[in-house]
């Protein structure tokens, strides 16, 4: 893997604390509560916003993230477009240059993108031109914000357009629809198997991860059992965060599956060929 750094033209919850000293919110909003804002607000850390899409607003209920640097913000998808994102990003930063980009340019991930002036394109060629990827997608390049680092990884094969990214400063890996708890749709099964696989490289290369954090919640607490597709209600949720040796799982299974696309039910994904 080839590696450069490049400079880039409400509600808050009940929070616990981990061992590293992050904080976690209690729980999220399960979609039965009527009242509860479009938009749930979690600070992970003093620079790092986890917003969540309500499940009344959108069965997908996304999570977006807003990573803020000393000059630049970077607002990690838009959500689906049924409730209004930028006055909610508006309000957390601090006067810094806002860039948009996405994981990946499903509808759920892009569909605010109309609210924000200026938003990195939706095809792996625009990804690639914007984060200037020569070599995609086998190579890795850094976005600086401004005392912080960050690294840019193509990982298609959910979408042929989709990033992670992995944050040093708090080594939180930033992972999609990649990996996450539920269902993990698999639309290019050989481009899939190989991104996970360099994932795993990068995270060996010397880029320790604390903390996985995908773009949903799909199971529940039960290990490998997922909520109906389409559920917009989500009691007893799997928490957002994964551990980095769900991941190396990941690769596992999908090297012991081989070339043919497998379902494959594990506690806390469910790898899900379309």
């Amino acid at each position: 893997m080839q590696h450069r750094r490049i400079t880039s033209h409400g509600t808050s919850l009940p929070a616990r604390t981990d061992n590293s000293g992050m904080t976690f919110p209690a729980h999220w909003d399960d979609g039965t509560d009527p009242a509860s804002p479009e938009h749930q607000i979690h600070w992970y850390d003093q620079r790092t916003a986890i917003i969540r899409q309500s499940l009344r607003t959108s069965f997908e209920g996304p999570f977006i993230y807003l990573l803020l640097g000393t000059e630049r913000a970077l607002l990690l998808d838009t959500g689906t477009g049924d409730a209004k994102l930028r006055p909610v990003v508006k309000s957390l930063l601090s006067g810094q240059e806002l860039i948009v980009a996405h994981t990946h340019s499903h509808g759920d991930h892009v569909g605010g993108d109309a609210e924000f002036d200026q938003v990195v394109g939706k095809t792996a060629e625009d990804v690639a031109a914007y984060f200037e990827i020569a070599d995609w997608p086998n190579e890795v390049v850094q976005l600086e914000l401004g005392d912080r680092v960050l690294d840019i990884i193509p990982i298609p094969g959910h979408h042929a357009s989709h990033i992670a990214v992995y944050d040093r400063t708090s080594k939180v890996l930033f992972s999609g629809d990649s990996l996450y708890p539920g269902r993990l749709y698999v639309f290019d099964w050989p481009a899939f198997r190989a991104s996970v696989a360099r994932l795993v490289e990068f995270v060996a290369a010397g880029n320790p991860v604390e903390q996985i954090l995908g773009a949903h919640i799909e199971l529940t607490q039960e290990p490998g059992r997922d909520f109906e597709m389409g559920a917009d209600k989500h009691p007893d949720e799997h928490e957002l965060r994964l551990d980095p040796a769900v991941l190396t799982e990941l690769a596992q299974v999908l090297d012991e599956a081989g070339p043919e696309p497998a379902r494959i039910v594990r506690d806390h994904f469910i790898v899900y060929p379309v």
